[in-house]
């Protein structure tokens, strides 16, 4: 089990391997979904994330199994829209334990 750093004096939200697996084949199944749900393309998606669009395509497809950076990233990016982040929350991908472990 891997422990997400914290800032000093606070005790690290541990999310196990298994969790963070299923975090991101969740995320990816839904991807496209919610891009359409914010109406950015894969081209634009890939270059606010500094990875490529054939990354995001072969996630989408399943060719590719989603790191856990990219899935931070997502999950950073997607939470600045309030409509967005209640979506993600009823799929169970911005789940409490996310959002603790991350501190948003």
């Amino acid at each position: 089990m891997r422990v997400v750093a914290m800032s000093k004096g606070v005790k690290p939200m541990a999310i196990s391997k298994e969790t963070k697996n299923n975090l991101c084949m969740n995320l990816g199944t839904n991807l496209s979904t919610i891009r359409a749900k914010t109406d950015i393309s894969q081209d634009e998606l890939a270059a606010k994330l500094g990875i490529t669009r054939q990354t995001i395509t072969a996630i989408e497809t399943k060719r590719r199994v989603m790191q856990w950076s990219t899935f931070v990233a997502l999950i950073l990016f997607f939470t600045r829209n309030d409509e967005v982040k209640s979506i993600m929350e009823v799929m169970g991908i911005y789940t409490v334990d996310v959002k603790e472990a991350l501190k948003i």
